[in-house]
Formats: C-alpha cells, sequence, structure tokens
C-alpha cells in the first residue's frame, strides 16, 4: 500500500480508505480510528536510475543534432569524459584563428602594459600635484588664522556692544515715554510708536543743532587765528587769503 499510495497513505486515515484497500492493509497500517500511519510517512521512495553511459555523438548520422557537431561540444565531452571520448586534448586549446580573434578583442577592450603604466603615472603625477596645492591652501589658511580669529572676536564685540546700546536706548526711550505720558506703556502700543517717533525727531533736531553750533565755533576760531596772524606779518607785507571755504571737520559722532 505504501508503495502504491504514498501519498493517499499520508493525508488520509486508513479506516476511511480501508474499503478501497482491503482489511489485510488496514490491519497491518491502522490502530485506532484517528490514528495516522507514520510509518508511510517516513516512508522515502528510491531516486530514478541515472543514465551513467557516455554519449559520444554520431556526426555522419543525419539526426544528430547541428551543435553537437560543432569544436565547442566536442571540447565539452573532453571536458566531461576525458580520453574516454577519443579526442584529441589539443583541441581544448584556441586555434590560430581564435587565437587572432581574441587578440584583436583584447586590443579593442583591454589596454596594453605600456598604456596602462602611463596611466598610472599620468594619476601619480595628478595626485601628487594636488596633493601639494591643497598643502600649500592649507599653509597660507593657517598663516592667515589667527587674524581670521581675531577679525570674529572683533565682530562678535562689536556685535554684543551694539546689542547692548540698543538695550539701553530702548530702555531710555521706555522711561522717557512713561514720564512724559505717566504711566507705563508697552513697546508694541500705538502711542508708544508714536511717543518714540516724536522722541527722535527731538534727538535728531538737537543733534543738527549741536552740530552747527559746533561748526559756527570752528568757524569763529578759525577767523580768530587768522586775524593774529594777519596782525603779526603785516609789517612783511604778506597777505593772508581770507576767502578760503571753512569745511568742519567730520567726527565719529556726526
Amino acid at each position: 500500500m505504501a508503495r502504491e499510495f504514498p501519498r493517499l497513505a499520508f493525508l488520509c486515515n486508513f479506516r476511511v480508505v480501508s474499503p478501497c484497500l482491503g482489511s489485510s492493509t488496514t490491519s497491518i497500517f491502522s490502530r485506532t480510528q484517528n490514528d495516522t500511519c507514520m510509518q508511510v510517512a517516513r516512508y522515502r521512495a528510491p531516486p530514478f536510475p541515472l543514465d551513467r553511459s557516455r554519449y559520444i555523438p554520431d556526426k555522419s548520422d543525419p539526426k544528430t543534432p547541428e551543435f553537437q557537431k560543432t569544436l565547442k561540444f566536442d571540447r565539452k565531452l573532453w571536458g566531461r569524459h576525458g580520453e574516454a571520448s577519443g579526442f584529441d586534448p589539443s583541441i581544448c586549446w584556441p586555434t590560430k584563428a581564435e587565437l587572432a580573434e581574441m587578440q584583436e578583442e583584447e586590443r579593442d577592450w583591454c589596454l596594453t602594459l605600456q598604456e596602462m603604466q602611463q596611466n598610472i603615472a599620468i594619476r601619480r603625477a595628478e595626485e601628487e600635484k594636488a596633493r601639494i596645492a591643497r598643502e600649500k591652501r592649507i599653509a597660507a589658511n593657517m598663516a592667515k588664522m589667527p587674524k581670521l580669529i581675531e577679525q570674529v572676536h572683533e565682530e562678535r564685540r562689536l556685535k554684543k556692544e551694539q546689542l547692548e546700546e540698543a538695550k539701553k536706548r530702548k530702555e531710555h526711550l521706555i522711561a522717557k515715554a512713561r514720564e512724559r505720558l505717566g504711566y507705563n506703556v508697552h513697546p508694541n502700543s500705538p502711542k508708544f510708536e508714536a511717543m518714540l517717533e516724536e522722541i527722535e525727531n527731538e534727538e535728531r533736531k538737537q543733534k543738527k543743532k549741536a552740530k552747527k553750533a559746533k561748526q559756527e565755533a570752528m568757524r569763529e576760531a578759525f577767523k580768530a587765528a587768522l586775524a593774529t596772524a594777519e596782525a603779526a606779518k603785516i609789517q612783511d607785507g604778506a597777505t593772508i587769503n581770507t576767502d578760503i571755504p571753512l569745511k568742519a571737520h567730520k567726527t565719529q559722532n556726526d
């Protein structure tokens, strides 16, 4: 039963298929109504026999396929069976035509030894040139590093001073607005913005007035200096040009 119905005996219960198989088979393999056939489950069918005979095609037979008459197939047979194939092992080496074709293909797709050595030399020269340029660039940057660090620190210091100055100015404006209005005002309120614009206009006018007064003082001092010089040199007959236009010196605050 195991040889005749291996899968049927493995999947089914023998009591279910017992009417089809006979009482003798069920009495051997069945134990209870719910038991499965463990003996049949362990069954392994023997493998199919291999054809170990050597196949050497007859090239004179018209029924022999064309690919079995080629030199490539003969080489394959010699590699499989060796001397038993009956072929000369020299057929495994390429013929003159095949060798010429291989050399032509190698010349088309592969570089010669001299070309490869030349390419390696060019690549190494380019790498050396790039390395030298990189080292020079690094040396130049390292030479400028102290100055750049100092410049960064100076920029940070100036930025910090500007922020502190802006903060102090804002606090000053808030205090001045509180003093004018008589109560605390939020910096984002319209009243504060209007008051801020008014205060800025007043400060701008004061700066302009102070600048004009400074220019007048410098002009008067220059005229006094010219008068003194003219009085001191009047005896020599020298004249001093008093028509020179006066220009105020620009200061950092201006």
